[in-house]
């Protein structure tokens, strides 16, 4: 990556001619075609245009998506990038803080989301799976995906944020599902403050839904405050680092951290157990060695095709030069992880499913990011990973998943993440 402080010396990067809402429907409808289109056309980098975020500029250029990704704190912010898209992430919190707010708040929470500290949960964890696993509905269709995002909430809940209290963690489970349910996946941005009378009407809706989660979260961080507990969670280190956050201060940050904790692993194990479901050979490798090498690989593979997040944001602070075309300062720029990750250029058959082509010497070196990179990595990669280790076997031992599609579902857009379709529509019976 280039950057300039003189005169602009190169182009602005073309985009389509459509209006915004055409572009934006299309890119929820079909993310990666969308983005593939425009590509052919317009080469690596270019511009398009959404109705909460415009313009958006595309950035595919291997060697300017891993600059990207290590531009954060100094030359580009990501906290103002995502809540151009996701406009009620908290400024303060480790979603949509920049800088010093985006460092203090993932210094707050950062130990309670160690290895170590991750790995310690891991029985619990499974224990959590197998009994979601065994309460899912027998034969008749259901949405994976809408089950796991649940599991996934109590996981975090008790085991990650260290609510004890019985009665507020089934609270505060119930409450996240309800604030983030929607009828299917509309393909459009969030509206929120400052998109008008529709972003007004949007931010309402959002407060509305939230309070109960709101609620439910304040008297778990009251609850803690009586505690004289030393275990190290989300609250505990929240409560020992922040002497001075008030609790409205701590369920401000908390609200971003809870949706990030749902959406993204919950959408991995999905494409994770559809894989495993539709290849039992694969299925029984995965189980044999879960922490594996060949078990890493399926994972891997499937997070390349299939990426929960649609790629890295960044908020330029400085002019960025990239395949002779220039980017303001100001410019909301996108790696999108699909794009990226099925380049013919880094993957040889991009999109055939083969994990062999992480097990061999000269493993793939171009830009792979499903947990971002730089200083905005992800601060959950160990839960994520811990999730998929133990959540994975647990329910493949629980019941036998069988997808209604013959084929993979197609990923839609869904704010920042990608998603199934039909969030993935499976019948289960008893193993």
């Amino acid at each position: 990556m280039q950057t300039s402080n003189g005169p602009r010396a190169f182009a602005t990067p073309p985009g389509p001619e459509a209006g915004a809402l055409t572009q934006t429907v299309a890119f929820h409808r079909d993310p990666l075609e969308f983005l593939r289109r425009r590509q052919r056309e317009l080469g690596d980098v270019f511009q398009i245009r959404l109705l909460t975020a415009r313009p958006t500029f595309v950035v595919a250029e291997p060697e300017a998506v891993e600059s990207l990704l290590g531009a954060d704190p100094e030359r580009a912010h990501a906290g103002a990038a995502r809540r151009a898209v996701l406009p009620f992430a908290s400024d303060r919190s480790v979603f949509g803080g920049d800088a010093g707010a985006h460092s203090a708040a993932r210094a707050r929470i950062a130990p309670a989301l160690a290895p170590e500290v991750i790995d310690s949960r891991r029985e619990a964890i499974a224990a959590i799976a197998e009994r979601h696993a065994l309460q899912w509905p027998l034969g008749r269709p259901f949405r994976l995906l809408s089950r796991l995002r649940t599991l996934c909430d109590e996981v975090f809940a008790r085991l990650v944020l260290g609510v004890r209290d019985e009665e507020i963690a089934g609270e505060l489970i119930e409450a996240i599902g309800r604030m983030l349910r929607t009828p299917g996946n509309p393909p459009l941005t969030l509206p929120g403050k400052g998109d008008g009378l529709i972003g007004e009407l949007g931010q309402a809706l959002f407060e509305q839904r939230q309070a109960p989660v709101v609620a439910a979260l304040s008297r778990a961080v009251e609850a803690r405050r009586r505690e004289a507990s030393e275990e190290v969670d989300v609250l505990g280190c929240m409560l020992a680092a922040g002497a001075a956050l008030t609790t409205a201060q701590i369920v401000e940050e908390l609200m971003s951290l809870l949706m990030a904790a749902q959406e993204p692993p919950s959408i991995a194990l999905a494409w994770i157990l559809d894989r495993l479901s539709r290849e039992p050979e694969l299925a029984e490798t995965f189980l044999a060695d879960p922490r594996g090498k060949r078990a890493d690989a399926i994972v891997r593979e499937v997070l390349r095709l299939r990426p929960p997040a649609s790629g890295s944001l960044r908020r330029l602070l400085e002019p960025m030069r990239v395949d002779g075309r220039e980017l303001p300062a100001g410019a909301t720029v996108l790696a999108p992880t699909s794009l990226v990750h099925r380049d013919p250029r880094g993957f040889r058959d991009p999109d055939l499913f083969e994990p062999e082509r992480w097990l061999t010497d000269a493993a793939p070196s171009w830009p792979f990011f499903p947990f971002g990179g730089g200083a905005r990595r992800c601060v959950g990669e160990a839960l994520a990973h811990a999730e998929i280790e133990t959540i994975v076997p647990a329910v493949l031992r629980s019941v036998k998943l069988t997808p209604v599609a013959r084929q993979p579902e197609r990923m839609v857009q869904r704010a920042t993440v990608l998603v199934p379709r039909r969030s993935l529509l499976v019948r289960a019976k008893r193993v």
